[in-house]
């Protein structure tokens, strides 16, 4: 196995920590004026008891900050919900208020109470609505990611523990809230309903089929806190139960969606009280393992540590942290070192310290380590990864790595198809961007005007960033310039309109899309579409 998984610092504060430690850029390190992907990555997350906001310099230099008065119990997300280009810190008070604070750990935002907020609450961002306006949701709460200000809550759950997940699963261009045992509209109505109603249920998405839309697999506890008879549920994207599955132990945390096995399709990894599973997306089990958690709802997440193909589990339990072979089960790294109470934190992976190689971090709250561990590799190092993982429902492409979420309603299953877990490289391919002509209307030659419609598609693996369309005359002068919005892969962005004198086209144009190369592409000769032929004879 390539690396050891040896812990290389940590930090440790009052009361430990028990929730997922949230990985993005909260500071200009490069000295380009932009808080961006191009920054080194920054660690936040709240600490158990203390009620303490802290976050660090992902490579162990130091302290950003550390402020009083924020719940150790809920976790954090880090992304740019009030759209003025820096990502800020997503987390709630001990009275339910929901917060957003800068990289400085300066209040932007405060809500509202929320009061029937469940202990230990999870927030995500998403633009549920596609209208370029970020929305936070905070367990029940859903709130304008600009103010604050409130905008609904979810109700109808029968589920106490849950970690709210946002994604628009049957591509109808509207983000879903997917919480506990419930499907939700971004208005709060509910659009479908699993059976689970136990004690926990958590929820993955991903795609298993050969259509385009995402599949929800939930895990659920039983009815009381023990016992057996946890399920597996499989759904469609309509709501249509696909599979019901009766699973070990009474209490399934977060589950995790990756290629165990190495054979081309995913496979969902499930912790649960004694076991940890993976199964294949029909309920066959692949193996099992046992592990200590006696409350349950620990979560798991997954990487392909070693570089073989098929992705590891990664998992902290109350007594250990552990790597799991994806494909047998087997125990490939064991550290007695962590112990924690375990709500539903996990271990993250990213590229925390910027050397190329991928590192973990994990929590832990008791024991000889009370806080934040981060692992990196012994000789050789860990395959590359991405530098941020910023929110519980990580799927890669969620939240881009300066923070932006994604104006466009992302399929993030159609870039990578994992959920909590992290590819080698967050894209193994690059886009590949290209113009094409849709229409060309001519008033007149003399003294008229041309109209050219145009829509711009990504034919390449991988979500694109904002670029431009030039509109070139005869000679390769730029005649006119639009925005293009951020492209998925496979995917095309809603068509755009020039309008010029004709008489400036009359020897023929062209239109060009990222002529300053502001996305890395896998192919930069078809960037320009030539009209073939004079508009004007």
């Amino acid at each position: 196995m390539t690396g050891g998984g040896s812990g290389y610092y940590g930090y440790y504060g009052s009361g430990g920590v028990i929730v997922m430690p949230a990985v993005g850029n909260l500071t200009d390190d490069n000295g380009d004026g932009r808080v961006d992907g191009g920054d080194d990555p920054d660690i936040a997350f709240t600490t158990w008891f203390s009620n303490t906001l802290v976050a660090l310099k992902g490579d162990g230099s130091g302290t950003l900050f550390e402020i009083p008065g924020y719940d150790g119990q809920c976790g954090v997300t880090i992304a740019d919900v009030d759209g003025d280009g820096i990502a800020e810190i997503v987390t709630a008070t001990p009275s339910h208020e929901i917060v957003a604070v800068d990289g400085e750990g300066h209040e932007k935002w405060r809500s509202q109470a929320f009061p029937s907020m469940m202990m230990y609450p999870q927030p995500t961002v998403a633009d549920l609505n596609g209208d370029g306006h970020v929305e936070v949701i905070v367990d029940e709460a859903v709130v304008d990611g600009r103010n604050g200000a409130r905008i609904t809550e979810l109700t109808g759950l029968a589920n106490s523990w849950r970690t709210p997940i946002a994604a628009d699963i049957d591509s109808d261009g509207i983000e879903e809230i997917i919480l506990a045992n419930q499907v939700f509209r971004p208005d709060g109505s509910i659009k479908w309903t699993n059976p689970g109603t136990g004690w926990g249920n958590f929820a993955a998405v991903a795609n298993i089929d050969s259509d385009p839309d995402g599949e929800v697999m939930f895990v659920s506890g039983t009815s009381g806190y023990y016992g057996a008879g946890a399920h597996l549920y499989v759904h469609d994207a309509d709501g249509t139960l696909l599979h019901d599955v009766t699973i070990p132990g009474s209490n399934p945390g977060p589950p995790s969606v990756a290629d165990f096995d190495g054979d081309g399709q995913v496979e969902i990894a499930i912790p649960a009280n004694t076991t940890i599973s993976v199964y294949e997306m029909d309920g066959t089990q692949d193996w099992s393992a046992p592990m200590q958690d006696s409350s349950g709802l620990a979560g798991c997440s997954a990487y392909d540590v070693n570089g073989d193909g098929a992705y590891e589990v990664l998992f902290a339990d109350e007594t250990d942290f552990r790597m799991y072979d994806g494909k047998t089960g087997q125990v490939l790294y064991d550290n007695g070192s962590h112990n924690s109470g375990t709500v539903w934190e996990y271990p993250v992976v990213a590229d925390v310290d910027n050397d190329g190689s991928a590192e973990i971090v994990i929590a832990s709250n008791m024991g000889e380590w009370e806080g934040v561990e981060v692992f990196g590799h012994n000789g050789d190092g860990w395959p590359k990864s991405g530098p941020t993982w910023p929110t519980h429902d990580f799927a890669v492409t969620n939240i881009d790595a300066d923070g932006h979420v994604p104006t466009e309603t992302p399929h993030p299953w159609l870039d990578n198809n994992v959920f909590r877990a992290r590819p080698s490289v967050d894209q193994p391919g690059l886009p590949d961007l290209a113009p094409a002509i849709d229409d060309v209307c001519l008033t007149k030659c003399d003294g008229g005007t041309v109209q050219i419609a145009y829509h711009v598609s990504n034919a390449g693996y991988g979500r694109t960033s904002p670029t431009t369309a030039d509109l070139l005359d005869a000679t390769g002068a730029v005649l006119d310039s639009q925005p293009v919005v951020a492209i998925g892969s496979g995917r095309s962005a809603d068509g755009g309109l020039f309008e010029v004198d004709a008489a400036a086209v009359a020897d023929g144009f062209s239109i060009r899309v990222d002529g300053t190369d502001t996305v890395e592409e896998c192919d930069e000769s078809n960037d320009t579409v030539n009209y073939g032929g004079a508009v004007c004879e």
